[in-house]
């Protein structure tokens, strides 16, 4: 039964009680999301994961294991960022987006905490279609939270942004570290319920979301494709982009976090080579993808020769602010059209440089960027090979 004074609305479904929550809504509830937001996060390596779904074969057994440990494990998760969001300083925490991202933070919690033990098959199945009705719930969470930062400068004027970090009464506050951990927590909750969901619908060399023999430069084929897409219907031209090295490697790996990281630095590469050359006479110089496989990890190499950054700009390329391609409030509202079948956004999002970085740390490697102002720019990827080392679901 609901405890508090949670707003919820019951429905019987074949004896089942499930409850729709409008987040923390008394003392009771706020309580009960700050104990569980003082629990730390489960230790869960991707390789094991990988060998518990490989072992299991989609048994009925795995899968309910696998949904009374995330019936456990994602309230802590959820609670401890509804809790920092709740704690943001400047009164960012009250904006509009932020209050809306904390309130969808705290029903996801509480829905998970009233639904019942999965302990039947039955129980499980309606486990997993609830987790994948959440999922699909926080896909905006990132607008969002750029909205918010949005919102906060229109109404605060007292406040100004720095790199990395907001301002007020001469007072900063890391905004980038609060959001390199907010995303990185995000990505593990992603990782672990798209895991569970998928082992439901098993493909042929998948175990979950992991691809067992991951291609990383067939996946950058496809984000290749992707962007070339995009940047066509932008500027109606895009540049060549040429894969070299080690293009046969494999390792079990998440193609979609592949993908997101390709598209988005492909994405940014092709736009600085076209803004630079499209009043130029000359053709549009192809962009190099070159692969190497160590022992270690495997390593990416991104080039253009889109004319780079300043030397003194490249630290803020990690700050969820800056942009090179115009007014973040203009790409929101852009992001809103495409939703309604618009143009596609092309750029000055600001996250996504920071996000593929995320995505890169997360599972053990990493991103780096370096620039040639006046030339263009290199960015190195490494992905760690899950099998030379045990690094934990963020």
């Amino acid at each position: 039964c609901c405890t508090g004074g949670i707003a919820a609305r019951t429905v019987a479904v074949q004896g089942l009680r499930c409850f729709s929550v409008d987040g923390a809504e008394s003392e009771e509830d706020t309580h009960e999301i700050m104990f569980y937001a003082m629990r730390h996060p489960a230790v869960i390596t991707l390789r094991e994961m990988y060998s518990f779904g490989l072992g299991g074969n989609h048994s009925t057994r795995t899968l309910l294991l696998a949904a009374q440990f995330l019936h456990e494990e994602l309230p802590v998760r959820l609670a401890r960022r509804a809790r920092e969001l709740k704690k943001l300083p400047f009164g960012l925490g009250d904006t509009a987006s932020i209050k809306g991202v904390r309130k969808l933070y705290e029903r996801s919690f509480f829905r998970i905490r009233r639904f019942p033990k999965p302990n039947t098959p039955e129980l499980e199945e309606k486990f997993t279609e609830m987790l994948e009705d959440i999922k699909n719930e926080h896909n905006s969470v990132q607008a969002n939270i750029a909205r918010g930062l949005q919102e906060l400068s229109e109404v605060r004027v007292d406040i100004y942004s720095q790199p990395g970090a907001l301002v007020h009464d001469g007072m900063p506050f890391d905004f980038s570290t609060f959001l390199d951990r907010f995303y990185l927590s995000r990505v593990g909750v992603r990782v672990l319920i798209g895991q569970h969901i998928m082992l439901h619908h098993p493909q042929d060399g998948f175990v979950g979301i992991i691809q067992t023999n991951c291609q990383p430069a067939m996946v950058c084929q496809h984000a290749i494709e992707d962007a070339a897409r995009v940047c066509d219907m932008q500027f109606g031209a895009s540049p060549e982009v040429l894969l070299e090295g080690a293009t046969s490697t494999i390792l079990p790996y998440i193609p979609e976090h592949l993908h997101y990281i390709f598209f988005e630095l492909i994405k940014n590469s092709m736009r600085a080579t076209v803004e630079r050359y499209r009043d130029s006479s000359e053709e549009l110089p192809p962009i190099s993808v070159v692969f190497a496989e160590g022992e270690e990890d495997i390593a990416i190499k991104i080039s253009d020769k889109g004319g780079g950054i300043p030397r003194s700009g490249v630290h803020r390329l990690w700050t969820y602010t800056f942009t090179t391609a115009g007014s973040t409030a203009e790409k929101l509202a852009e992001v809103g059209q495409e939703g309604r079948g618009g143009t596609p956004v092309m750029a000055g999002f600001a996250h996504g440089l920071p996000l593929s970085r995320i995505y890169a740390r997360a599972f053990g490697g990493d991103l780096h960027v370096m620039s040639m102002q006046g030339h263009g720019t290199d960015v190195y990827i490494h992905i760690n090979k899950m099998g030379n080392r045990e690094v934990s679901v963020p």
